[in-house]
């Protein structure tokens, strides 16, 4: 990476125009334009003002350090995945931002990074650690935001997918709807195409691999729209709640997906309507499915070629996880004493 590149890469991220870091450090837009062409560079004399409005050191404006390739940046979100399974959330994220502040310029390493931010930044946190998991989720869209001022057309969808979720979570739905409605205004699915291209092209593993990809993808949507269609019947009506959960049920026996998110819907359904023993027994078959469920795909016939970024072992901490946080779960308590709801707890113990 040349001089150019990185003031190129610096006035992005602040997103300023070339006129402004021209008016901020007394020159012309033009002899900006030309440092970040390659086609002259600044004079020494310039380099300490430049640093100031780009918000960075005089080091680091003459760093030049090569960029991550992407293949770099999977190998590099891959040892830090292991480092927050078995060393924990702090020991991560430090590493996160020592990468970071390496290679301060790469997008694409943000993103990875505000991925393993939200994911792991609320494994394991009790009922009362909202504060500090509303932190952690505030890390990774910040930088989530920064990818989208980047304005790399590779990573800003993605992007502004993961700031939709995230502000969804904070229960930020203005900010939510914000996103998704930037990212409904310039995104077309191109996938369904995309396979038949390959496919005709005698590409046929490459669009077997992406059909298993994208089908996974579509079932995980249709579930969350089916969850969401539940969940306004409940608040509205409560007529329909339980038909749409089942039809949920029937999407992951049939692909082998998800980790019972219908039973799990039953069993809230029924502790909402304090319908207590059917809550019980749709918890007690929704600590099964948990248990049953295994931790890939390499035996499902409709995914069997695509791979997890996280390991077996890795899977079974987040599974524990998931099993501890049932066990603490406060709404659940009102289901003590009952025998299904006990059986259930035991298994999960047993199995921690």
């Amino acid at each position: 990476m040349n001089i150019g590149d990185k003031i190129l890469n610096l006035r992005k991220e602040k997103n300023i125009t070339q006129e402004q870091l021209a008016n901020m450090v007394g020159i012309s837009a033009g002899a900006v334009c030309k440092w970040e062409t390659g086609k002259s560079m600044p004079d020494i004399l310039m380099l300490s003002p430049l640093a100031r409005a780009l918000e960075t050191s005089i080091d680091d404006l003459l760093s030049f350090k090569e960029n991550l390739t992407d293949l770099e940046v999977r190998k590099i979100k891959k040892d830090l995945t292991d480092i927050f399974l078995y060393k924990g959330y702090s020991y991560g994220e430090n590493e996160c931002r020592k990468y970071l502040s390496d290679y301060p310029n790469n997008v694409y390493l943000k993103l990875q990074v505000a991925e393993l931010i939200q994911m792991y930044g609320m494994l394991g946190l009790k009922e009362d650690e909202e504060e500090m998991m509303k932190e952690r989720l505030e890390y990774s869209l910040k930088l989530l935001n920064e990818v989208v001022k980047s304005q790399d057309s590779k990573y800003v969808f993605i992007a502004l997918f993961s700031i939709a979720g995230i502000h969804m979570m904070l229960e930020n739905y203005k900010e939510s709807e914000d996103a998704l409605k930037e990212l409904s205004n310039s995104f077309i699915d191109p996938m369904p195409i995309y396979t038949v291209v390959l496919n005709a092209q005698g590409k046929n593993e490459e669009a077997k691999i992406l059909c298993e990809q994208m089908l996974l993808n579509y079932l995980n949507n249709s579930i969350s729209m089916l969850a969401t269609l539940s969940k306004i019947d409940r608040e509205v009506c409560n007529k329909d709640s339980l038909f749409f959960l089942d039809a949920i049920c029937k999407i992951e026996d049939e692909f082998g997906v998800g980790l019972g998110s219908g039973i799990h819907g039953k069993c809230r359904l029924f502790l909402k309507n304090n319908e207590l023993k059917d809550a019980s027994l749709w918890f007690k078959k929704y600590v099964e499915k948990l248990l049953s469920t295994g931790y890939d795909y390499k035996n499902n016939k409709y995914f069997k070629d695509i791979k997890l970024e996280v390991d077996e072992s890795g899977q079974s901490l987040i599974r524990k996880n998931l099993y501890k946080s049932l066990l603490n779960d406060s709404d659940l308590k009102i289901l003590s004493g009952i025998i299904d709801y006990e059986n259930a707890i035991k298994l999960l113990k047993d199995n921690i």
